[in-house]
């Protein structure tokens, strides 16, 4: 007989893993599932024996008060239960006034180790009266309950895993490569998503019935899931632009200014620049808002905001602050000569009449002043006040010129 004949066959190889690694798995999971128990009940146990001790010390109060150990006795005695192996009533000054024992003893191995874990310190639970505390109840607990469980459930465990076995061989006999291949494709694709995040990978056809099923479905969740991303990312950007930017003309608002400006601060500070913060104001929009409605007032601010960013590099920002409001920051490096060019271009710009809805056409001026970092000052809120005073001025001198003064 050759070497290779003495080999075992791929499919007893395959027989043989398989069986060990389900009767791993299953006693591995049957041994976490028993250890959970065991911790379940434990605590179950422990909040059992503190309701307990609760009932015991509502019911021994009165005797508690008067000092009688017989009716404190009677009192407890009705509480002694499987799982209890004691309970004593204390004094204030812990001197016992009544005690109860559980007659009969489980001497077994699961009894012993369920004590140790469990009841090796008896639960204590105050007995009040008229918000005093009057004395004390003690619980010792006993682990009969638990030592029958912890006997059923290794009992359970074991005839388990031997039904688990002897279905592991039975199955690993049909083991085929249409079967595990499939299902392989599909985990390397659960995997791919999970480690590398990509939504690319799809599972080619299988020859079972069952298993192509399952094949379709899965790829079919892979590319709802590949939408679901892509609409998540659509509608985050959109939430995004939304906190970021004016509903109406679609500039940056006041919170996207503030950090725009920061950072430009930051950046200038580090390079030693300069650059311009633009503040302008509309000179007639509310009787145009009154005359002619909010619709026009709102074509009138829609076409103000795109005149003013036609007037910037793409490295300036222009953000409306609320009403007719605008600012506008000139990037570093930029000076007095950067802020008189735009002003100079978003004038002539606004001199331009505004096509309304109607039909009508009018005009509107803007009143722009600025300030220049860091000679104007070195901070935001510095160069908002100097930038608005001298918008301000220029206002005046506006209707000063307009009165003929």
């Amino acid at each position: 007989m050759s070497d290779a004949a003495r080999l075992p066959s791929l499919r007893r190889v395959l027989a043989r893993m398989h069986l060990r690694v389900t009767l791993f798995a299953v006693g591995l999971t049957g041994l976490t599932v028993l250890l959970a128990g065991f911790a379940a009940i434990g605590a179950y146990a422990g909040q059992n024996l503190h309701l307990i001790g609760r009932s015991a010390g509502y019911t021994a109060a009165p005797s508690i008060v008067f000092d009688d150990p017989v009716a404190a006795r009677q009192s407890i005695a009705p509480l002694l239960e499987r799982g209890v192996a004691g309970i004593a009533l204390l004094k204030p000054d812990g001197t016992v006034l009544a005690t109860v024992e559980r007659e009969g003893e489980d001497n077994s191995l699961a009894r012993w180790i369920a004590d140790r874990l469990f009841f090796a310190a008896p639960v204590e639970e105050p007995v009040m009266h008229l918000g005093t505390r009057i004395g004390t109840v003690r619980v010792q607990g006993e682990g009969s309950a638990v030592a029958t469980y912890i006997r059923d459930g290794i009992l359970g465990t074991l005839v388990c895993l031997i039904l688990t076995g002897l279905a592991a061989w039975l199955l690993s006999r049909r083991l085929r490569a249409d079967i595990v291949e499939p299902l392989d494709a599909i985990a390397a694709a659960a995997h791919s998503f999970r480690r590398d995040e990509t939504l690319d990978a799809r599972v080619p056809s299988a020859a079972i019935r069952e298993v192509e099923a399952l094949r379709t479905d899965f790829n079919a969740l892979i590319t709802e899931l590949a939408d679901w991303r892509q609409h998540m990312r659509r509608e985050n950007e959109t939430l995004s632009h939304r906190a970021s930017h004016d509903a109406l003309t679609g500039l940056p608002n006041r919170a996207h200014f503030e950090r725009r400006a920061a950072e430009m601060m930051a950046e200038a500070r580090a390079g030693e620049a300069s650059f311009v913060l633009l503040y302008a104001d509309a000179d007639s929009f509310k009787p145009i808002n009154d005359r002619h409605g909010h619709a026009a007032g709102d074509r009138v601010l829609i076409e103000t905001a795109a005149r003013i960013r036609s007037c910037l590099r793409a490295r300036d920002v222009a953000a409306r602050l609320g009403g007719d409001e605008f600012a506008i920051l000139l990037a570093a490096p930029s000076g007095s000569d950067a802020a008189e060019r735009v002003t100079s271009e978003i004038t002539a710009r606004m001199a331009e009449p505004v096509r309304l809805p109607s039909g009508e056409a009018v005009r509107m001026t803007l009143s722009i002043g600025g300030a220049i970092y860091p000679g104007d000052g070195q901070d935001l809120a510095t160069l908002i006040n100097r930038a608005d005073a001298a918008m301000y001025a220029a206002k005046g001198n506006l209707r000063a010129r307009q009165q003929g003064v």
